[in-house]
């Protein structure tokens, strides 16, 4: 296994990592799409919920068009869209008939490549999005092992989660998805040798952060351990809490002896027009990090840091993000374990953050614990502490959502409800479904005013 193929993260990860998810708009990306197209990686991360958000709310510009004319700019390039496979946009849990729209107006646009972000790595689950992917014409579905320290996510959790996963037929690809950054040299090593004899003839990935200044010698070690698929980034959008440099990983693999089919000038100048952006919006570049033992504690993903920063700034609490942390570490224990990766690393958050800031712990309940108790996305990997348990039964919401039956509507049924006529199209109910009239109703109106 001599060649090494990549996977560019900087439209999707990276953006979102060091950006918040609001740097890049349509024209940015489609002015860098051919030199991307020319680039040669075997894939390319464009897109996943925070972004369709994103593009509504903060740059009034259709994702869905974003979608489509990226596809066209790019029709040699397999774009990526990724997914928890319970939601659209937002913290909503959807209905199955909405994600099987998804999926079809995805493929319907372009997209060619999904990757399911299952963060309890529930089997039912798995499957049914890999046979609704497939229904809807994606020609490859992969599967994330969200990578986690604790003492249930041991290498034999994820050599035996594999083995079950890749027993589904409609599972073409297996990815290490190191949301935390939390992979060393050595952990990587076994993990990958746990890995891979439960394949079954998958192709193996990897995708890590740069948070603990380790990546790069991640991607090393996980190559020589015989993983062939790398997911890096272009700076400005590599290093820092995204991926690791192309450029970097590039120049390491040629000196031990493995080869790339990539187009080393496209690269350049496709990392020189991201840097133009990057200059003109004053955005800032990712830059090599020092090792920080602190995320090994917290565990927080790469592009959550960047939010939680901003969102503690905007309440004026910025100076509460080392006890927030503190206050993660803790609360991920007593909710037993969860894998710090969306939407579960939000809910854990969230509800530290509002322990800290209203000085008395768990005083409010956010509805996505309670519906993380409710199984909304999976079993919790650990017991939960039962004093927690005590405080979130005895909050007045739990009950009622204990206790309800999640809904599946087709969608005639939720057009109906929505009282949304023939004339909308499927994207624009699924936006309107996700986000509400007021933001659709906003970005029609600047995309009217655009011509």
């Amino acid at each position: 296994m001599s060649e090494i193929k990549f996977v560019d993260t900087s439209l999707r990860d990276g953006n979102q990592s060091l950006w918040d998810a609001t740097g890049l708009k349509t024209g940015m990306i489609l002015s860098l799409a051919p030199e991307v197209e020319r680039a040669g990686y075997h894939a390319v991360d464009l897109v996943a919920s925070t972004h369709m958000q994103t593009a509504v709310r903060y740059h009034r510009e259709n994702p869905w068009e974003k979608v489509r004319l990226a596809s066209k700019a790019m029709p040699n390039t397999r774009l990526c869209f990724g997914t928890t496979g319970r939601r659209f946009i937002g913290f909503k849990r959807s209905p199955d008939a909405v994600m099987q729209l998804v999926y079809e107006r995805m493929s319907a646009n372009g997209i060619r490549r999904v990757w399911l972000c299952e963060a309890a790595l529930e089997m039912d689950s798995i499957v049914k999005n890999a046979r609704m992917s497939k229904k809807a014409g994606i020609e490859e579905f992969m599967v994330a092992l969200c990578y986690s320290i604790s003492p249930v996510h041991t290498d034999e959790y994820y050599a035996e989660k594999t083995r079950e996963i890749t027993q589904c037929p409609d599972v073409d690809t297996i990815y290490i998805k190191d949301q935390g950054g939390l992979l060393t040299p050595d952990s990587v090593k076994t993990l990958v040798a746990a890995v891979q004899p439960n394949l079954n003839g998958r192709p193996l990935e990897i995708h890590t952060h740069c948070n603990t200044g380790l990546g790069p010698l991640v991607y090393l070690e996980a190559i020589r351990s015989g993983v062939d698929r790398v997911h890096t980034g272009v700076p400005p959008l590599a290093n820092g809490t995204a991926q690791p440099s192309i450029f970097n990983v590039l120049k390491n693999i040629k000196h031990m002896g493995y080869t790339a089919r990539l187009n080393e000038e496209s690269l350049k100048n496709y990392s020189a027009q991201l840097m133009e952006i990057a200059k003109k919006e004053t955005r800032p570049a990712g830059v090599p990090l020092e090792y920080d033992l602190a995320y090994y504690k917290h565990q927080v993903p790469g592009g959550m840091m960047t939010t939680l920063r901003r969102q503690l700034s905007e309440a004026g609490k910025e100076d509460h993000l080392e006890k927030v942390l503190e206050e993660i570490v803790t609360v991920r224990k007593e909710l037993g374990y969860p894998i710090m990766v969306t939407p579960l690393s939000q809910f854990v958050a969230t509800q530290a953050t509002m322990n800290v800031v209203l000085g008395e712990r768990y005083k409010m309940i956010p509805d996505g614990i309670i519906e993380y108790l409710a199984g909304y996305h999976g079993a919790p990997p650990a017991p939960v502490a039962q004093n927690v348990l005590d405080k979130i039964y005895n909050w007045p919401k739990t009950k009622k959502i204990m206790e309800q039956e999640f809904p599946q509507p087709s969608v005639k049924e939720l057009r109906k409800q929505m009282e949304l006529g023939p004339e909308v199209s499927d994207e624009e109910f699924l936006l309107r479904f996700a986000m509400g009239d007021d933001e659709v109703d906003k970005m029609l109106t600047a995309t009217r005013k655009r011509g």
